[in-house]
């Protein structure tokens, strides 16, 4: 039984093909991050994008875990957490997207807030296939429930772990 209809049907890209995607472009802010080191104002617009893309994904982010939890307090129905995770889709992944490229503007990130960032771009096409598959159902089974609780987990982790590295970072610490 499908709970929220996800607009468009059409066939998303193989899951491996999306981390693919994704560790490519990675991989390519890794590797021109490390040639450019704008100063001045190109430096600012890219923090400023870098800071709004972090307010618009983790944002989103955090909406959808907000109401997962609200969900399991008894407070919301299942449909809302799906209708609020679909909603949240789109500004997630432009969020990372941003990031991503004001990344190529602030120089090589530290080793282990560049692995949170890719942690939480490959969490996010997981997250993503969980997510068709929650829609797919009235009630969910437990087995997917706990694939969701691990994912967001990882998911919360990363984000947390990127926010406080990219933080302490920008202060020199």
């Amino acid at each position: 039984m499908v709970v929220v209809a996800a607009g468009r049907h059409r066939r998303p890209a193989p899951l491996a093909w999306q981390a693919a995607a994704v560790v490519v472009c990675w991989l390519a802010v890794l590797a021109v991050s490390s040639y450019r080191r704008p100063a001045g104002a190109v430096h600012d617009a890219a923090l400023l994008l870098h800071l709004a893309s972090v307010v618009i994904g983790f944002g989103a982010v955090l909406m959808v875990d907000w109401f997962g939890l609200l969900w399991l307090a008894g407070r919301r129905g299942f449909a809302d957490v799906l209708r609020t995770a679909h909603g949240a889709h789109v500004p997630t992944w432009l969020g990372f997207a941003g990031l991503l490229a004001s990344g190529v503007f602030l120089g090589l990130p530290a080793g282990p807030k560049s692995l949170a960032v890719l942690v939480v771009g490959v969490n996010g096409v997981y997250a993503g296939a969980l997510l068709r598959e929650l829609s797919r159902h009235a009630v969910p089974p437990a087995p997917l429930l706990i694939r969701c609780a691990v994912a967001t987990l990882i998911s919360q982790g990363a984000w947390w772990t990127a926010v406080v590295l990219g933080h302490l970072t920008s202060r020199g610490g």
